[in-house]
């Protein structure tokens, strides 16, 4: 009878906690970041064609917040992963050095989660032209953005801001793009994202 007694105690005293379980697990809900949605990423550091190989990971962090259902899956400010994924340099009298990036995996304060998105490409000058005219520097770094709205390359955004940025010689009369920090790129996830606020 007593044995009976304080299974049933227990039971009473165990239906708060499991409430409580309950409702911690509801907060902790998992979101959906579905495919095509837009992920803008701003780099941290310069870049340098001359000194990137591919496979080199790279920091950048979230610029705009991506909300899913009106709550915020994804903060401003939340760090992300560049895998450097194609490099190209050019020679002295053609072509146009390459770097083509996507996003490996996003940390927030509740994790880090894996992405799949397009790849970005930033172009620098064409080195025929330069040879032409001699011109080295400014803001002249090249966005491919066909790819945005008909898949393929993304674009980068940003990348000119101000004068005497996206290149620096190195060598006679040759310039390698460097891309500068804090150059905004813009990428779309090629797939669904599973991530908890």
């Amino acid at each position: 009878m007593a044995s009976r007694a304080f299974s049933v105690v227990l039971g009473v005293l165990l239906i708060p906690l499991v409430a409580t379980s309950s409702s911690l697990a509801q907060g902790r809900s998992v979101s959906i970041v579905p495919t095509g949605t837009v992920l803008n990423v701003r780099t941290t550091q310069p870049i340098a064609a001359a000194g990137t190989q591919v496979g080199m990971t790279l920091t950048g962090v979230v610029d705009d917040p991506v909300f899913v259902e009106g709550h915020i899956a994804i903060p401003r400010g939340a760090v992300a992963t560049l895998e450097v994924v194609n490099v190209e340099q050019s020679s002295n009298l053609k072509g146009r050095d390459r770097i083509t990036f996507k996003v490996r995996s996003i940390h927030t304060n509740s994790g880090t989660y894996a992405v799949a998105t397009n790849q970005v490409e930033v172009k620098g000058h064409s080195e025929g032209k330069r040879a032409a005219g001699k011109v080295i520097g400014g803001a002249g770094i090249g966005a491919a953005l066909g790819g945005i709205f008909g898949g393929g390359t993304g674009a980068a955004l940003g990348a000119a801001a101000g004068g005497g940025t996206g290149a620096v010689i190195a060598g006679s009369n040759k310039a390698h793009l460097v891309v500068p920090a804090e150059t905004l790129l813009q990428f779309r996830l090629e797939g669904a994202t599973q991530v908890r606020p």
